[in-house]
């Protein structure tokens, strides 16, 4: 692969809420990639990170970051004042779509002019989304303003909470939209028929995440779950799960990784199930660390639901990971799971909501090892096949260089060797 020389070409720009984020490795793992290939980058996010700890991997970013500044109100107005004078029509139209968006556009709005004025300084041929809400928001802006072709990534929660005409709505206005499951895909497209719209699956490095690093069987069989923890995840149904095995005889302990709201209330259960020392709250974890947790675990679980509210996960990339490692997996029949997980051959599926199945399939994969691995070495192969990130991500390249603002900007960035 022969990288492109960025003094040659013109970057793309990548809008996130934040960067980094502990939980987002998809998009440290495709901000990675697309440099792999030789894309030359500028990273925007719309607030300061808010984690302690970052994973190893953001070192090797090497796109520089701006976070949206709050204040600047002088520099902020002349580059609203640019982009009326460049273009009083485009600026009128800005105007337009925040009054009709209403509440909240308005501030967008303002910070729309801002960065709008920052890509134009540095040259930016085309903006990049990720996360259909809020990000989607500020490139449809920002689009609006300054004539810049963008596109949107989907994932989850910014899909199946947004309302569908705002949905709708900024599909329509953009160059193209990728999302991460078949699943989205059709939902999306059911929207909005003549959006561009294209499935592409979340990437892993499988030579980070290889069933080499697996070492020896601990004396209890461990079991992991790895997330945020909030409703969606389902991590109350693993706790009661793990109710109904001791209460089998059988013993083991159980990891969750992760933090979120629901951490009090998973810990409470776990103290009222009298689970103390059995199903332990392991905390926000980089990756290295994640990475020995994957390479101890008997079986990694992901009890995943739809929420009250809708939202519900894609593929978790935990998920792929823990294939990836060699890791007898257990999941949940949610969303674009069972994209990735064939019962009986990549792991096993059950039911949401449902522990006493969850503690059954749990069971089985501890007890039939033979089987168990067996489906953690189908599992690796799906992963490798599907879900690596290289492969997957020349669906974006392709897509950029077929955008004719972006031609310059790929066309020297060749496919991963």
């Amino acid at each position: 692969m022969r990288a492109a020389n960025p003094a040659d070409t013109a970057p793309v720009a990548v809008l996130v809420k934040m960067f980094p984020k502990l939980s987002e490795t998809f998009v440290l793992e495709e901000v990675l990639g697309l440099e792999r290939a030789g894309l030359p980058l500028r990273l925007y996010a719309l607030a300061a990170a808010s984690d302690s700890v970052a994973h190893d991997a953001v070192a090797r970013v090497r796109a520089p970051l701006t976070v949206l500044p709050r204040g600047q109100w002088a520099a902020t107005l002349l580059r609203h004042l640019q982009c009326l004078a460049a273009s009083p029509w485009r600026y009128a139209c800005a105007l337009r779509l925040a009054a009709r968006r209403g509440g909240a556009a308005w501030g967008q709005l303002w910070h729309a002019g801002w960065l709008a004025g920052e890509l134009q300084a540095h040259g930016v041929r085309h903006l990049h989304a990720h996360f259909i809400s809020e990000p989607g928001d500020m490139a449809e802006l920002v689009a609006c303003l300054s004539g810049l072709p963008f596109s949107l990534s989907a994932h989850a929660k910014d899909i199946y909470l947004s309302r569908p005409a705002d949905l709708r709505r900024k599909l329509g206005a953009a160059r193209f939209a990728v999302t991460c499951t078949d699943f989205n895909c059709q939902t999306l497209r059911a929207l909005a028929p003549a959006a561009a719209v294209q499935r592409m699956y979340h990437g892993i490095d499988h030579r980070l995440f290889h069933p080499a690093q697996r070492g020896a069987a601990t004396l209890l069989p461990q079991l992991l779950s790895v997330g945020r923890l909030r409703e969606k995840k389902g991590l109350d149904t693993l706790v009661h799960a793990c109710a109904l095995l001791r209460a089998r005889g059988l013993a083991f302990t159980c990891r969750i990784v992760g933090y979120g709201e629901q951490q009090a209330r998973l810990a409470a259960l776990v103290q009222a199930l009298g689970l103390d020392g059995v199903v332990v709250l392991a905390g926000k974890l980089t990756r290295d660390k994640v990475i020995a947790h994957y390479a101890r675990a008997a079986v990694y679980v992901q009890p995943s639901r739809v929420a009250a509210d809708g939202d519900r996960d894609g593929i978790p990339n935990v998920l792929l990971e823990a294939m990836a490692m060699g890791v007898p997996v257990v999941a949940t029949r949610v969303s674009g799971i069972p994209e990735l997980v064939r019962h009986g051959h990549s792991g096993l599926l059950v039911p949401p909501d449902d522990p006493a199945a969850l503690a059954q399939a749990i069971a089985q994969q501890l007890a039939d090892t033979t089987a168990a691995q067996a489906m953690a070495q189908a599992a690796r192969a799906t992963v490798l096949q599907h879900f690596d990130n290289d492969r997957n991500l020349q669906l974006v390249l392709g897509l950029l260089a077929a955008t004719p603002a972006c031609q310059a900007d790929v066309a020297s960035a060749e496919p991963a060797a």
